[in-house]
């Protein structure tokens, strides 16, 4: 594929770029994730959509080639909250992993899927290995771990080994980009799935919120605390409940105080996690909200999914 057309449609700044109709937009991402596209190019590429941002039609385009080229699905006769984890902790400690068991607790299936670490940050599948939480490889291991525990975590290397390459370009080239907003929208489950998009910046949430609309997809989107999909204790977030194209606004209004511990490394986030599970501290307010929340939705999807 020539990339130089595509780069001159998109590299013409915030307000004079244009977005790719949606057939060369497939296209070029299907092209970017077979590693067809030379570096300088893919550079480019990198800067002008995170200056530009993604239309709808970009956006859905681009979705559609990731999901085209997954690795395996993972099936499910129960419906299942999937959990995007590519942001990971550098402030409060990363309570993904302690949201993902208090779901199955209430036996909610739960398959998270993301990076296995970021050198900058504390990834939910560091804390995944180091509190003995299931892992899959493939979709056997996925299948059996979420029929006999309730929750497993696949890593993108594992599903999507293309997405993964893409994404590691970001240490390349320094920034985050499409892809990583692309990836969040990845729907690995053969069955009723509630996609969990969680998002660091206020615009990403309304463009995914109008992309998850148009598709009539089960989800719920909201500003994530640094990025992962668990709400910041202190802080008011909107929660945007999308159920075959209605849409539903819930309010966390935050608490005063918490008592999280003061550091996020991997040690100090496993104990207070197993502190939580083995009684020996109260279930944090957010993470309860969280899940009562996704809980509800799970049983609206199989609703809509129904009528």
């Amino acid at each position: 594929m020539n990339f130089n057309s595509i780069i001159k449609e998109i590299g013409r700044g915030a307000r004079g770029a244009r977005g790719l109709e949606p057939a060369l937009a497939y296209e070029s991402f299907r092209a970017l994730l077979r590693g067809e596209v030379d570096d300088a190019q893919l550079g480019a590429w990198w800067i002008a959509m995170r200056i530009k941002g993604e239309s709808e039609e970009e956006l859905a385009a681009f979705a559609r080639a990731m999901q085209d080229t997954l690795s395996f699905h993972v099936e499910s006769a129960e419906p299942v909250v999937v959990l995007p984890c590519y942001n990971g902790a550098r402030q409060l400690p990363n309570l993904t992993p302690l949201l993902a068991w208090a779901l199955a607790k209430r036996d909610v299936r739960v398959l998270l899927h993301g990076v296995r670490d970021d050198p900058t940050r504390v990834s939910t599948f560091e804390l995944f290995s180091a509190l003995q939480f299931p892992r899959a490889h493939d979709a056997e291991q996925a299948n059996s771990a979420l029929r006999d525990i309730g929750f497993v975590f696949t890593a993108i290397d594992a599903i999507h080994p293309m997405l993964a390459q893409l994404l590691a370009n970001r240490w390349r080239i320094g920034v985050r980009s499409t892809p990583h907003t692309v990836a969040k929208l990845l729907q690995p489950i053969e069955g009723v799935a509630v996609r969990t998009v969680a998002l660091t910046h206020g615009d990403y949430v309304e463009r995914m919120g109008v992309h998850l609309q148009a598709v009539r997809a089960n989800a719920v989107v909201f500003r994530g605390c640094e990025g992962e999909p668990v709400l910041h204790p202190k802080r008011k977030v909107s929660l945007q409940l999308f159920q075959n194209g209605e849409s539903l606004m819930r309010e966390w209004l935050g608490v005063e105080s918490h008592n999280l511990p003061e550091t996020c490394d991997i040690a100090t986030t496993v104990a207070y996690i197993q502190d939580v599970m083995h009684g020996r501290r109260p279930m944090p307010e957010w993470i309860e909200w969280l899940a009562q929340e996704l809980q509800a939705a799970t049983h609206a999807g199989i609703t809509s999914n129904n009528s």
